[in-house]
């Protein structure tokens, strides 16, 4: 499902949130115009109420209501209101006006209030005042209640509303409008980003240009950068070690060939039986360059990530390659052991690259320790490294100078002088993995002075692995 993009989103967001704004100011607005509409007509209804009340005495014998003209100028030519009023005693029957108006829930003497009620069905606004006599044959006082539709209210509130909102809905989609153009040209940079990615041609890995991009989105460009980078890392190892391996190979396949073409040649078994001989030295060989060419491409890092890892216990793999290399160390009756307790050292990684480590170790140290020599594969735990595992390979060969150390990690590199036939990868492949794991290599003198002694350091595992 493809993902809304960047302007829609936004869009979205931004139409939903001022929606629901514009919801709630509506409901503000409403109760605005309502207010201000009450507050202007409630003046005249109160006008009305208080001209009536002052127009109302009693005389010994009755209550007069004299009604003045001014009280009746809601009734304006026009109007679409109708005015209903009611003079009477609270309880009794009203003197003059509308019976059974609505009455106020509460009310002072001489004070004046307003409240909504129904009269025959119609919505009315009522203004009420409780106006004493001052007579003792009329103790009670009289309450004066003039009530007016409320048409024209409605009508005053509906059109403040209406330019209102409409006003603001306006405002908001001009801001809505606003916000898309402005996120448009905000996006153009990207979007000019990315058609530069994409015109640019399958072998180019340089770095992209971040200039004119915006400053968020700067990181973006450095992670693909990066990652490019890595890309092209990969990609100049892989094309190195293709380099290698067709260089590497060349010499052994020619040797075979030439060595095939000579046995071919002979006419009789004892003479051809030395060449066969001589072809099967250097078929092994072409095989074991092949297999540690394999296992160097599958070593290496892949964009700085190793393969998927496990927990293992680095001392039982180191076991069982002692084990498994026993018939190769009998065969040039080297004593090869083992050391170390039987307390697991669990490290996070790959079990067939760490086998792959320390058989390589293992078959240096056997290829290069002269017959009834003595070879030693002993794993505990660093003395001066926390967390940390060490696998020492300890043999009474020929050792390595200081000074070609380093360079004995380089793939092809061999030491001159010696008879021994190597491809110079062993010691290459194991630095990948190591490295590959996060740890450490180092090479120095055997501890009795004669020999190699490789150490390698690895983490150990979290506890949860």
């Amino acid at each position: 499902m493809k993902a809304p993009g960047l302007k829609r989103r936004l869009a979205i967001w931004l139409f939903g949130v001022l929606s629901a704004l514009l919801a709630v100011d509506a409901w503000f607005s409403y109760s605005d115009a309502l207010g201000a509409a009450n507050q202007a007509y409630d003046r005249s209804l109160s006008a009305s109420v208080k001209g009536i009340a002052e127009r109302v005495y009693a005389t010994e014998s009755e209550i007069v209501v004299d009604i003045p003209y001014s009280a009746l100028e809601l009734f304006e030519a026009g109007s679409s209101d109708r005015l209903f009023y009611s003079v009477g005693i609270p309880g009794d029957k009203a003197i003059t006006g509308y019976e059974d108006l609505p009455l106020p829930e509460s009310i002072s003497p001489n004070s004046l209030v307003f409240y909504d009620g129904v009269y025959k069905g119609q919505q009315l606004r009522f203004g009420a005042m409780l106006k004493p006599l001052y007579r003792a044959e009329f103790p009670k006082p009289v309450i004066v209640i003039v009530g007016e539709t409320i048409n024209t209210r409605q009508e005053v509130v509906h059109h403040l509303f209406s330019r209102e909102v409409a006003r603001k809905a306006l405002l908001i989609v001009v801001a809505l409008a606003v916000a898309l153009l402005a996120t448009m040209i905000a996006v153009q940079p990207i979007d000019n980003l990315g058609q530069a990615i994409r015109l640019r041609p399958e072998d180019d890995l340089t770095p992209i240009n971040a200039l004119g991009v915006p400053h968020e989105v700067k990181p973006l460009v450095d992670a693909i950068n990066l990652h490019m980078e890595r890309i092209g890392a990969m990609v100049e190892a892989r094309r190195r070690f293709i380099t290698d391996a067709a260089h590497q190979l060349r010499t052994p396949l020619a040797v075979l060939n030439t060595q095939a073409e000579y046995a071919l040649r002979q006419h009789g078994e004892p003479e051809m039986r030395p060449a066969i001989e001589a072809l099967h030295r250097s078929l092994g060989s072409a095989i074991r360059l092949a297999n540690q060419l394999l296992s160097l491409s599958r070593a290496e890092p892949i964009n700085g990530l190793m393969v998927a890892r496990q927990a293992v216990d680095i001392s039982a793999v180191a076991r069982d390659m002692v084990v498994e290399l026993l018939p190769l160390a009998a065969r040039k009756g080297i004593d090869l052991g083992f050391e170390g307790d039987s307390r697991p050292l669990i490290v996070a990684g790959n079990s067939v690259l760490l086998r792959e480590l320390i058989a390589n170790l293992v078959d240096n140290a056997l290829r290069y320790t002269p017959e009834n020599g003595v070879v030693t594969v002993a794993v505990d735990l660093a003395p001066d490294k926390a967390a940390t595992a060490r696998v020492r390979v300890i043999d009474n060969g020929p050792g390595i100078p200081a000074e070609f150390r380093a360079q004995v990690f380089l793939r092809f590199f061999r030491l001159d002088g010696g008879d021994y036939t190597g491809s110079g990868l062993g010691l290459a492949i194991v630095r990948e993995i190591v490295h590959g794991h996060g740890g450490d290599i180092a090479l120095s003198d055997a501890p009795d002075g004669h020999g190699l002694l490789v150490e390698v350091f690895l983490p150990l595992a979290e506890p949860s692995a």
